[in-house]
């Protein structure tokens, strides 16, 4: 059976255009979450397309991986371009572009006849075709296990429930907090804990966090249950996971009227670690070139 049998949702070909549409509605620039959260209210999509895991790597949703193949599509016809963080940015190109998505389809499978002309003319390197694909910093590079970002977060996830729950401790700690506290241990990996954060040393905020060492996404049920837990006890919350976030889920945490929990994901606090520089070395070039060309090509003259 297809890994793809249960999913209802668009496939990368038919997300061209609302991918360069929310690109658009976001003044020409915005970050994967930003992009992914445009299309959604673009197609109007139902909870059970947005939420379907890829295949057997649930640390993401099928959703996200078609998207990511549509961004590389828009990206091979000049049409987007990223950043190394993951900031995707509308070419000139991009920005006038107003040709419905049929085309677009069209116009991405002339630019793949096209390679496959080259492959008969040149010798062609599929190493180097392949990393065309897989060096950009997204859900379909991390599919790689040569990737640093899945190397991470296999070696997160196969920590024991102690190990993982100091390391949890030691980024809250490097991130600001003071006086962090695990208050409870479990044995599938979560605990409950409480921090203060202190900001520009004038302002201390008291805060209750939990953290999931999980592989499937995080429901609305435990940000509900984890709420609960904090009732009396702060006015702030934060839950950390090595999974993910169904769409409900992030409604629930920021739904009106109740305790405003921050949520932060696998893929975030990867970044975390990176940028801290725990047990992550970010090798550094020192000869800086500047691309002239790039900073044109986002330059509408409007």
């Amino acid at each position: 059976m297809s890994l793809l049998s249960g999913y209802k949702g668009p496939r990368w070909r038919g997300l061209l255009k609302p991918s360069l549409d929310a690109l658009k509605d976001l003044d020409g620039s915005g970050r994967i979450n930003e992009i992914h959260e445009k299309v959604i209210k673009i197609l109007n999509l139902a909870d059970d397309v947005i939420d379907y895991p890829h295949g057997i790597n649930k640390s993401r949703t099928e959703l996200e991986y078609q998207l990511a193949w549509a961004r590389t599509a828009l990206k091979h016809l000049g049409l987007i371009l990223n950043t190394k963080r993951s900031v995707w940015v509308l070419t000139q190109e991009g920005q006038q572009y107003e040709k419905d998505n049929d085309y677009l389809v069209s116009k991405h499978n002339s630019y793949l006849k096209k390679q496959d002309q080259l492959k008969k003319e040149v010798k062609w390197d599929k190493t180097e075709e392949m990393g065309e694909i897989l060096s950009e910093e997204e859900a379909i590079e991390e599919e790689s296990m040569e990737n640093w970002r899945t190397k991470l977060k296999n070696l997160l996830l196969t920590m024991n429930p102690y190990d993982f729950e100091k390391l949890a401790q030691i980024i809250l700690r490097e991130s600001g907090f003071m006086e962090v506290e695990i208050t409870k241990k479990s044995g599938d990996g979560g605990f409950d804990g409480k921090g203060i954060l202190r900001l520009n040393n004038l302002i201390s905020i008291p805060i209750i966090f939990e953290c999931k060492r999980y592989k499937d996404p995080i429901g609305a049920d435990k940000i509900r249950s984890f709420r609960g837990a904090m009732e009396g006890r702060a006015n702030k919350g934060l839950f950390i996971t090595t999974s993910t976030f169904t769409r409900g889920a992030r409604e629930e945490s920021t739904r009106e009227g109740a305790v405003l929990i921050d949520l932060i994901d696998g893929e975030n606090f990867i970044d975390l670690i990176k940028d801290l520089g725990l047990g992550v070395t970010v090798k550094m070039v020192e000869r800086v070139e500047i691309d002239e060309a790039w900073f044109k090509s986002f330059q509408y003259g409007i």
